[in-house]
C-alpha cells in the first residue's frame, strides 16, 4: 500500500484510538514530527475527520506526496477494511495509507530513538485517571534484521490521587514488573504525568534508578508518523506483529531448462497489504506447485493446485494468470485464470481458487 519508492515528501501519523484523532506530521525539512492542531468539534464520523486531516495536510505538500499511517483500536479484519474504506471515502488514495495497532506504533517510536535507549527493555507508562497502561518492548540485537518483541499492554490499577496510596500501588506494580530485571530496563517513557516527587516519591525513585526517563506526548501518533516516513527496505529491525505474514510465498517454475522458485509475496508485510501476481506458460501437466517458507526457519510447506478441466493444448500454449493475496495473517488465497494463447487457443474463461492455511511450527 506504499508508493513505488516507499516514501513520500510529507508523512503523517494519525492516532485514532479515541473518538477524536490526534495527528502528527513531518516534512523532509523537519527533524521530528510535530502536532497538527485541528478542531474536530463540527465533524461527525471518522470519514469527516479524515477528510479534514487530508485537507490540512495539503497545506504542507501535494496530495500525491502524502504518506499516512493510521493507528486503530480494532485490528480485526472487519475493523481494518472498514477503516480503509472510510479513509478512501475521505479522499486518501490506495498507496498512501497503512494501518497499525497501538503496540506497533509504540515499537516504531522507540526504535527511532538512539540505540542507547533500547539497549535493554523499554517501557511506556500511560497515566490515566485510575489506571496506567503499561507496554514493554525488547530488541534482539543478535538477529539480522533485529527482531522486536512487545508485550500486550497491561492495565495497572492505582486509583485516583484523591483516594491516596496511588504512589504505593504504582510502586508495587513497578517492583513486580521490573523486579529482578530492573537493571535490564534501559528507558521508561511517561505520558499523562510529570511524576512529581510530591505525589510519586517512592515510584519516582524506583523508575528513575539507573535508567533514562522521558516525558512524552503523542507517542502513538509520532511513532506512526515515523513509520510513514520509512523505507521498509532500509529498516534495520522487524516487528513480528499479529498482522504480519511470516511466510514467503513462491511458485515453482522452469527457466532455461532449470527449475527454480519464483517469489510472489515476501514475509514481513501485513496481511492486508500482501498481493502478488504473475503470468506464466504451462509446460506440461495442469498442476501448479507452491512453496510457503517461514521466515522463522524450518522446512517449507509445499502444496499443489490441480487445474481441473483445463483444455488439452500443446506444451507452452496455456497462458495462466496467478494471483495471490491473504484474507488473514495465516490464510493464503490463490486464484488462477486461464488466459488462453491468442487466437490459436482462446481462453476457456475457467478459473480456479484455493485457500491454504499456514501455521508455523
Amino acid at each position: 500500500m506504499k508508493s513505488a519508492d516507499g516514501i513520500g515528501r510529507l508523512w503523517a501519523g494519525i492516532d485514532y484510538r479515541e473518538e477524536c484523532p490526534r495527528v502528527c506530521y513531518q516534512t523532509e525539512q523537519m527533524k521530528e514530527p510535530q502536532e497538527l492542531p485541528l478542531d474536530f468539534g463540527k465533524q461527525s464520523g471518522r470519514t469527516a475527520c479524515l477528510r479534514k486531516i487530508l485537507s490540512a495536510l495539503k497545506r504542507y505538500g501535494k496530495k500525491e506526496e502524502i504518506r499516512v499511517a493510521l493507528v486503530l483500536p480494532d485490528m480485526s479484519e472487519n475493523g481494518i477494511l472498514q477503516s480503509m474504506k472510510e479513509a478512501y471515502d475521505a479522499g486518501f488514495q490506495e498507496g498512501q495509507l497503512q494501518v497499525m495497532g497501538e503496540v506497533e506504533s509504540v515499537v516504531h517510536f522507540v526504535l527511532h530513538q538512539t540505540n542507547d535507549i533500547w539497549q535493554q527493555q523499554v517501557w511506556l507508562l500511560e497515566f490515566g485517571t485510575e489506571e496506567i497502561r503499561a507496554t514493554g518492548i525488547s530488541v534482539n540485537k543478535r538477529s539480522t534484521p533485529m527482531v522486536v518483541e512487545a508485550q500486550e499492554p497491561e492495565s495497572w490499577y492505582v486509583g485516583t490521587l484523591l483516594e491516596g496510596n496511588r504512589d504505593e500501588r504504582l510502586f508495587e506494580h513497578i517492583k513486580k514488573r521490573f523486579g529482578k530485571n530492573s537493571n535490564h530496563v534501559s528507558a521508561v517513557f511517561l505520558t499523562g504525568t510529570d511524576l512529581n516527587a510530591r505525589d510519586y516519591k517512592k515510584s519516582r525513585e524506583e523508575i528513575c534508578s539507573k535508567r533514562r526517563v522521558f516525558l512524552g506526548d503523542l507517542i502513538h501518533a509520532r511513532g506512526a508518523c515515523m513509520l510513514a516516513g520509512d523505507c521498509a527496505e532500509r529498516r534495520p529491525y522487524l516487528f513480528l506483529s499479529e498482522q504480519m505474514i511470516l511466510f514467503n510465498v513462491g511458485i515453482r517454475i522452469g527457466k532455461e531448462e532449470k527449475e527454480e522458485l519464483y517469489t510472489l509475496i515476501r514475509a514481513g508485510c501485513n496481511w492486508y497489504e500482501a498481493e502478488g501476481s504473475c503470468e506464466m506458460l504451462l509446460i506440461s501437466e495442469p498442476l501448479l506447485e507452491f512453496s510457503f517458507q517461514s521466515m522463522l526457519g524450518g522446512d517449507p510447506i509445499c502444496a499443489g493446485m490441480h487445474l481441473t478441466d483445463l483444455p488439452d493444448r500443446p506444451e507452452k500454449t496455456s497462458r495462466l494468470l496467478v494471483e495471490i493475496c491473504f484474507s488473514s495473517p495465516t490464510q493464503c488465497e490463490i486464484k488462477v485464470t486461464d488466459l488462453g494463447f491468442g487466437e490459436l487457443y482462446p481462453s476457456s474463461e475457467l478459473s480456479w481458487k484455493e485457500s491454504f492455511v499456514l501455521e508455523s511450527v
